[in-house]
Parts: C-alpha cells; structure tokens; sequence
C-alpha cells in the first residue's frame, strides 16, 4: 500500500488535546500516548503507531478494541492505523446491527455484507453488490467527518493494537 505523502503530515494536536483524548477513551498511560515530535514522521515504527483521533470521536471506537476488531483486521492484513474513518463507521454499525439481533459479530458474516477496497492510501470497506444478503442500510454518510481527520493524531505504543 502507498504511504506517498505521510511524512509531510504533521499533527495539529496541542498538549491539552492530547490530555482530554487520552482522559476521554481511557487510554492507559501504559501505552505512552505522545505527541508528535519535530523530527517525526506520521509512519508506524516497530514500536509506536499513529492513532488517528477520529476512528475513536466520530467513528464509536473505544479502548479497548472488541476482538472482532482485531480478528478483522487480521483477516484482512490491514492494520488500525490503515483504516479510513468511513471504514470504521462501517464496522461500528455492523457490531451495533449484529448487537441488536442478540447475535455476536463475525468476519464470515461480515464479509457476506461487505468488501475491502483501497481508498487511495488508506482502506475502507465498501457494501457487497450481490443477491445474497440484503444491504443493511441504503444510504451511508460520506462526508460526516472532518475533512483534515489526518492530521489529528498521536502516537500509542504499539502493543495498544494486539499484534501490530
């Protein structure tokens, strides 16, 4: 997947933004959540990884991740910080749907509904055109987040994200 581009992002997060994000989702100190540094980029290392703050304001993410979650995005070989805001909202809406049935979420199941699709640099889940299932809703916001989401970040540990 192509990272053209992520080293010119550059967080618009202050200290004080970084302090309420961390005490709102209840992220541990544990997991060394930081701003970024002058020198640095906005890129995975083995040890630490950017969390884009709206997966978590907009998209209903919490601390700590469902393991659905997790076994998607190991499903799909994608990793936390790879995923569109849109995508999130996506998963987030099944995990309700299926919540509401009284049925626990699957991967099999929500790949009957949907696909992953490259977004540019980034992935997102689109819905499933075929006869098999019926689509859960018909119309899905597209623009219901910021617009600059990508320069909204700080780093965690990368032990937040099980197997990052």
């Amino acid at each position: 997947m192509s990272r053209t581009g992520c080293s010119a992002i550059r967080s618009v997060l202050t200290a004080k933004d970084l302090k309420s994000f961390v005490e709102t989702y209840n992220i541990p100190d544990r997991f060394s959540p930081t701003l970024q540094g002058p020198d640095e980029q906005a890129e995975c290392t083995p040890d630490r990884i950017p969390l884009y703050t709206l997966a978590f304001s907009s998209c209903g993410v919490w601390y700590p991740l469902l393991s659905f979650k997790i076994a998607l995005l190991r499903h799909f070989g994608i990793h936390f910080f790879q995923l569109h805001p849109l995508g999130f909202m996506r998963v987030v809406h099944f995990e309700l749907s299926c919540a509401v049935v009284s049925g626990e979420p699957s991967v099999s199941l929500f790949c009957m509904f949907y696909k992953l699709i490259s977004d540019g640099d980034w992935f997102t889940f689109a819905k499933r055109q075929n006869n098999v299932s019926k689509p859960c809703y018909t119309i899905m916001p597209t623009s219901t987040y910021p617009k600059e989401w990508k320069n909204r970040f700080i780093f965690v540990s990368a032990a937040m994200i099980p197997e990052s």
